[in-house]
């Protein structure tokens, strides 16, 4: 299989260079090259289009800006070659998030970003850049979200969760999970959550109907049953199912069971992060794990999707 090439975001901060920790588990993926991207931000370098500047022409702060970053990258790239990749350096004049969303589109099949969290630098939270580049990736995206407690450091792959739905969007992830999974010797966990919604409630009295919720159970534990012999009986995989609201029953079982990895699903281009806490993808970017999170409609371009599904097929 052909090698593939992952983008890195960096912008000089030790938060966004604790993409670094799980750069080793991209061996996983077949990953043999690393692009390092940083941008020199537009609004710093007094502007890119000064009125009498001859276009393309820099100024004295965004030619300073670009040989500090120039050297910078040159610095961080030995830290990745002696982890054993290929690596490029790429430095940029602009917005950040066009620039990481620009250079992701030029051959690279996945993003690794670090969102805002402990450190409190504002420009990489999650809902600035990050989340920019989240939504709107044309490739899948490794992300180290703000409340990630899994040790980075040194990071390995000892369990995978998969919350699947029922919907053949979610199970996009199995492919993914059990190449990973096999690569990693990492145990997969397949979890649903059932929620019972105020449509199945007995209005009269405010409850479920036993037999309903004893159903939707059995159901489900036969779903679950059912894709973990399809994806293999001879993988390490786990089920487990829960009862209540989705982000919140999946959040409370990584604490008991801490993940190693999420593979997620997303809606689309527009919804992988919704404003809304409730959202499952929202919740699980903000969760204690590291997230693979891609869209359905990469599948056919996606030379990492694409690699891990005729993996995994090729797996007893």
């Amino acid at each position: 299989m052909a090698g593939l090439t992952a983008l890195v975001p960096l912008d000089g901060t030790e938060l966004s260079e604790s993409a670094f920790a799980l750069l080793p588990a991209l061996k996983n993926l077949n990953v043999e090259r690393i692009r390092l991207l940083s941008v020199w931000e537009e609004e710093w370098s007094e502007g890119a289009n000064v009125p009498g500047r001859p276009e393309g022409e820099l100024g004295e702060v965004a030619q300073q800006g670009r040989s500090y970053l120039d050297a910078y990258l040159g610095t961080q790239s030995e830290r990745v070659e002696a982890m054993g990749f290929k690596v490029e350096t790429d430095v940029r004049i602009g917005k950040a998030a066009e620039n990481v969303l620009e250079a992701a589109s030029d051959d690279v099949d996945l993003i690794v970003i670090a969102t805002h969290g402990r450190s409190g630098i504002a420009r990489w939270r999650l809902g600035s850049v990050a989340d920019k580049v989240i939504r709107s990736a044309p490739c899948p995206a490794l992300v180290i979200g703000p409340n990630v407690e899994v040790e980075l450091a040194p990071y390995a792959l000892a369990r995978i969760l998969v919350p699947v739905d029922g919907s053949e969007m979610a199970e996009g992830a199995l492919s993914l999970a059990t190449w990973i999974g096999d690569s990693a010797k990492a145990e997969i966990d397949l979890v649903r959550v059932v929620s019972l919604t105020p449509v199945a409630m007995d209005q009269s009295m405010g409850v479920y109907p036993v037999d309903l919720v004893t159903a939707m159970e059995d159901a489900g534990r036969s779903y679950l049953d059912r894709v973990a012999k399809e994806i293999g009986e001879n993988r390490n995989v786990n089920t487990t199912l829960l009862i209540g609201t989705a982000g919140e029953q999946l959040l409370e079982y990584m604490n008991e069971k801490p993940a190693s990895l999420v593979i997620l699903a997303s809606h689309g281009r527009t919804g992988v992060v919704r404003a809304a806490l409730g959202s499952v993808a929202d919740r699980l970017l903000h969760g204690p794990a590291p997230v693979l999170v891609f869209r359905p409609d990469e599948e056919e371009e996606s030379r990492l999707l694409s690699q891990a599904r005729n993996a995994s097929r090729s797996q007893p």
